[in-house]
């Protein structure tokens, strides 16, 4: 079983990841008709994708799906799952070769949703014989056998994935209306098994193209996106807590009677159905939008996946700790990370939420002991009294802009190049100056004046360390920033003209390629070679940041990705 949960996850996640590559046709809106609008999981697309495009700089890769898979032992069929998962992901080596795999148009739209816990995938086909062809193929490689069968007047392929001793679990391929479908079947759950509803043989009672999900989400978030998804934690509370309320909750019904979980039983206790279903409503969903363009062999994705929240006194304090964060370009450094952090605010804003947690007495069992395991102590007064070492803290920023080392001399490596920033920012950062050599005694050789001008701290440097290279700082009344290089130099400058306005909470970028560049380098110093899979993870020609921050919607992760067509 534990062979087969790990293939289908690995299938659900490509398929998943696959819903980026969209277009827009009225064919594909039409699909938005099979999505029931209860369903748990749902990703869509509102404009176009070029299928090739996003492949080739999202989805190709050097190592192999197979890698995922080396120590375990496939059928035929999970084999079968594999290979054309990999093989899709390997055959963008140009369009022709694509298409002809994946028998897809130039520009597609699909859709995946859950229907309760089952999870379907529906695409649009250009030339199904191709599409056909692919699968063929791929039954003959990995010996996999299909059961051939028919359900209303949709013809379908069933992989049987499960062991033969297990409970049957089956990869189901269709194509109806030039639409291929991905599924799965498991007749275990009786009536609640939705393959009607997932080949299309059934409608929905209610679809998601006649709700207002959409438009909701598009007032609320803007129209500037091309993808809209969303998990909805209420519909699964209510599956998992109240019984025959949708068909998530039909599905635990069968699967209980099956093999009963004492677990599921408590949850569906009336004291924990009502604290479950209040707290699903104070986090009722999260929200993933992705806007996709693409340009001069440029694609970037950039969006943010939203933990949805009502509770405004969570939301406020966390809100309340929010602090400066420089803003940098990550498209020429090789990575930046930092924190923005009011630690002023810090143990106000864990008293607040402790105080919030806290006051709810539960009667649920299972939330009762969460809230004992807690603990009766308030972790705020500690925080206080740690946090009072750097009172006034606004926030930490590091970034890597160049490095470059002599590989003469490998028992006292030299920086041929070196060009970083280190930025302290905080209301008074002379007194955490002060508090810092207090600690560190070699510190108490700084001295540097609350001006702004750049002090040469090279020959400290080179007397403590035995490194030689430049090193500068700089210091004002509310930034003290550490530096080399002639590009951290004007960046240094433009830190200590900013305000201590807060701007977030958290941000990192990479840049995948001068990173690689920059762990081989490490890597020949010390004779040895980059591990394949580092490598492979790297060799993207992508450059990335990722934010967190909070706003009135909820916690907020920001994304922006961009990468280079590869050739």
């Amino acid at each position: 079983m534990k062979k087969l949960l790990l293939a289908s996850a690995v299938a659900v996640a490509a398929v998943g990841g696959y819903y980026y590559t969209t277009g827009s046709d009225t064919s594909t809106d039409a699909l938005l008709g099979s999505i029931p609008a209860d369903s748990p999981l749902v990703v869509m697309q509102t404009e176009a994708y070029d299928h090739f495009e996003y492949v080739n700089t999202m989805g190709k890769s050097q190592q192999s799906l197979y890698d995922l898979f080396a120590d375990f032992d496939l059928t035929a069929e999970q084999d079968f799952m594999v290979a054309y998962l990999d093989g899709y992901l390997q055959s963008a080596v140009d369009k022709k070769t694509f298409k002809a795999y994946s028998g897809t148009p130039d520009k597609v739209k699909p859709v995946f949703y859950t229907l309760g816990m089952i999870p379907v995938y529906k695409i649009q086909l250009e030339d199904t014989a191709a599409f056909w062809n692919t699968i063929d193929q791929t039954e003959q490689a990995t010996g996999a056998t299909h059961q051939a069968t028919k359900l209303g007047n949709i013809d379908y392929r069933r992989y049987r994935l499960s062991d033969e001793n297990g409970e049957e679990i089956n990869l189901v391929i269709a194509v109806h209306d030039n639409v291929a479908t991905f599924t799965l079947d498991f007749p275990l759950l009786k009536e609640a098994n939705p393959l009607k509803l997932a080949l299309g043989v059934e409608k929905p009672q209610k679809a998601f193209a006649d709700s207002d999900i959409l438009s909701g989400l598009q007032r609320k978030y803007g129209k500037q996106y091309s993808s809209y998804g969303y998990l909805d934690h209420q519909e699964i509370i209510k599956g998992f807590t109240q019984p025959a309320s949708n068909l998530l909750a039909r599905q635990v019904d069968i699967l209980q009677e099956y093999n009963p979980e004492p677990f599921i039983e408590e949850l569906r206790k009336p004291n924990c159905q009502s604290e479950f279903a209040t707290i699903a409503s104070h986090w009722p969903r999260t929200v993933a939008l992705t806007h996709y363009q693409a340009k001069n062999d440029q694609v970037n994705l950039d969006g943010q996946i939203v933990l949805e929240s009502t509770n405004k006194v969570i939301l406020n304090a966390i809100q309340s700790i929010r602090g400066f964060m420089p803003k940098m370009s990550a498209q020429d450094s090789i990575f930046e990370f930092g924190f923005g952090l009011d630690v002023a605010k810090l143990a106000p804003a864990i008293n607040t939420i402790w105080q919030d947690i806290q006051q709810p007495t539960y009667q649920c069992d299972f939330l009762a002991e969460m809230q004992q395991e807690m603990g009766s102590e308030n972790p705020a007064a500690m925080l206080s009294m740690g946090s009072s070492m750097v009172n006034g803290m606004k926030g930490m920023h590091f970034t890597l802009n160049d490095v470059a080392l002599d590989l003469q001399k490998p028992y006292s490596p030299q920086f041929e190049k070196l060009d970083f920033l280190f930025t302290l920012s905080a209301e008074n950062p002379i007194a955490l100056l002060q508090t810092a050599q207090m600690f560190i005694p070699q510190l108490a050789q700084l001295t540097i004046q609350p001006n702004g001008n750049p002090v040469d701290l090279s020959a400290l440097l080179k007397s403590e360390t035995g490194v030689s290279t430049p090193l500068f700082a700089r210091l004002n009344d509310k930034h003290l920033a550490l530096y080399a290089g002639e590009r951290s130099s004007t960046n240094s400058q433009s830190v200590l003209a900013s305000s201590l306005e807060a701007q977030g909470l958290f941000q990192f970028a990479v840049n995948a390629p001068r990173v690689l560049e920059l762990m081989e380098l490490v890597a020949e110093m010390q004779g040895e070679e980059v591990p394949e899979d580092i490598s492979a993870g790297l060799n993207s020609n992508a450059v990335s940041q990722i934010t967190f921050d909070v706003n009135d919607h909820g916690f907020v992760l920001g994304y922006d990705h961009n990468v280079k067509m590869k050739k």
